[in-house]
């Protein structure tokens, strides 16, 4: 419903207005007066009245004066009515002046008064439908907008970019307040839970998993807005991940970039309390190359499954996690490798980590503690025998072994006896095993024949049936490099003979051998050789890439 203020300084004539207009049928159940243009002020600003009807001139305060207060007044929307006589034209202009909708003459016809007061109330009715139209369509946008976003820079990422649609995307990059990402190269960053399924299967929560992202969506997004000195949008690719895309127009950001990651997994661990990985693509590209990017660091975070999770993996990961990948007798099957393929030196160096397997074990007694250790050392012991070993003692006589566990009572006792048991086994396989030349030659030949298809150190270990740590340090054994710069090398080699041949684009050379992303390519080849593609073959002659 509608009010409306009456505003004169005669009584007469503003209680004649109040009682003989019938304004309940204009829809105005209320209805103030006033008697001059102070108290009509002071009474405006507390009960805000929809329609003010005024004399234009009063004692104190004059109806003009009034109106131009009002229209200072914020999110405060009204309409008035100027009363006038004969000879007050030029102030009726001035009060239209002041956003009145109309005027009326004295005297006062209530049939005039009537059509203009129900003008009044039709325009505003119609302009509080308009505004709460606007309203809720703003509402609607604003809550769409998210959605939008997230739509089309998945659209982007998953799909790629198409350039007969070039100008729809600048258009809605635009409309997103995006258009930061067409002016500055990018870099992707990927952001995942780790174990998420196990996580979510021993909750007693069913929206547990749900959560969990959230949670980590929360931290990211909270993160890149603190510590990330660059434009950030942040946005759920189709499987669940995070992805965000980071404006980087210089290589401070690229490196800052890096750091706010590893900062997102810190938080992720403090506050989602779970663990996670992530990614970062390898260098600033435009905006049509995203789509290379997301996969890039989707590729990064397959090496979880090699390595674990828990960290940041870039470009230069799997070169780093070979190298720093520590020796370990945790697991059974660690262990039995650790005899088949490592040294007395290296089985010392793992046994170093005993006591900390042992505490793991969460066991109290000493009773306890040396059962643990005897089936672990069992366990060892039937993967050893699976791979070639052919002392049966322990299987025949297990008290035996149980016997000699128990005169120990401290776990360094117990380390020195369990290492002792593992060198004698291992002295044995060795004997008996295959050499483990033949696994890196396996895994060579398999790099010769498959060195495009994208392989990984996990790939080739499971081919040549070694964990991947193992791999890795046979290859820098035998051959005094990782297979990852095997690898490297043998694709090096092959892109070197394709670049001379002028049929061959650079991007071309760079699937050919590989290479999704031909930005990485064209860095490590500069980094091999000291020289980019271009101009490698610039040297031969060749000017037309």
């Amino acid at each position: 419903m509608l009010s409306v203020l009456i505003v004169d300084d005669e009584f007469e004539i503003r209680e004649g207005l109040r009682r003989q207009i019938p304004w309940e049928e204009f829809g105005m159940s209320e209805v103030l007066t006033a008697g001059d243009g102070d108290e009509a002020l002071e009474l405006a600003l507390d009960r805000r009245p929809d329609l003010i009807v005024t004399d234009i001139k009063m004692n104190r305060m004059s109806g003009l004066e009034l109106l131009d207060a009002l229209r200072s007044v914020p999110d405060y929307e009204w309409k008035a009515i100027l009363v006038s006589g004969y000879d007050d034209f030029e102030l009726v202009k001035q009060g239209m002046q002041l956003q009145a909708m109309d005027y009326i003459l004295k005297p006062i016809s209530k049939d005039e008064l009537g059509r203009i007061a129900r003008r009044a109330a039709d325009t505003i009715a119609a302009e509080r439908a308009e505004r709460t139209s606007r309203s809720q369509l703003s509402d609607q946008m604003r809550l769409a907008l998210p959605k939008l976003r997230d739509e089309v820079l998945r659209e982007l990422a998953e799909s790629g970019y198409d350039p007969y649609r070039q100008t729809r995307v600048q258009h809605r990059l635009q409309a997103l307040k995006l258009e930061w990402m067409e002016r500055m190269p990018l870099l992707m960053l990927l952001a995942e839970a780790d174990d998420l399924k196990a996580v979510a299967a021993s909750s007693r929560y069913p929206g547990e998993a749900e959560l969990i992202r959230f949670g980590i969506g929360n931290v990211v997004s909270q993160t890149l807005a603190e510590e990330y000195p660059g434009q950030a949008v942040l946005f759920p690719d189709s499987d669940g991940r995070w992805a965000a895309v980071l404006a980087c127009p210089d290589e401070g950001l690229a490196e800052r970039a890096l750091a706010v990651a590893e900062e997102c997994l810190q938080r992720i661990r403090r506050f989602v309390k779970v663990g996670a990985s992530l990614s970062l693509s390898s260098a600033p590209r435009d905006w049509a190359h995203l789509r290379p990017m997301y996969s890039e660091c989707r590729e990064y975070l397959e090496k979880k499954a090699a390595y674990g999770g828990g960290r940041v993996f870039t470009e230069r990961s799997e070169e780093e996690l070979e190298a720093e990948e520590p020796l370990s007798v945790r697991e059974p099957s660690d262990a039995a490798d650790l005899l088949r393929y490592g040294s007395d030196e290296d089985i010392h160096a793992a046994m170093e980590g005993f006591s900390a397997m042992v505490k793991s074990w969460e066991r109290d007694g000493l009773k306890d503690i040396q059962q643990a250790v005897f089936h672990w050392l069992m366990d060892v012991y039937r993967l050893a025998a699976a791979a070639g070993w052919s002392d049966r003692s322990w299987e025949r006589d297990p008290i035996a072994l149980w016997e000699q566990l128990e005169r120990y009572d401290n776990v360094q006792s117990l380390r020195e006896h369990a290492e002792e048991a593992l060198l004698r086994a291992a002295r044995d396989l060795r004997r008996t095993s295959a050499q483990t030349s033949q696994i890196v030659q396996e895994a060579e030949r398999i790099i010769r024949a498959r060195y495009a298809d994208g392989l990984t150190l996990q790939a080739v270990a499971d081919e040549v049936h070694v964990t991947p740590v193992w791999l890795s340090k046979l290859f820098k054994k035998e051959k005094g490099r990782t297979f990852l710069e095997e690898l490297t090398e043998t694709r090096l080699a092959r892109a070197k003979e394709l670049l001379a041949d002028v049929r061959f684009k650079i991007y071309q050379v760079s699937y050919s051998v590989g290479y999704k992303d031909p930005v990485h390519f064209t860095k490590l080849f500069k980094k091999q050789l000291g020289m980019t593609p271009k101009e490698y073959r610039r040297q031969r002659g060749i000017l037309d890439d």
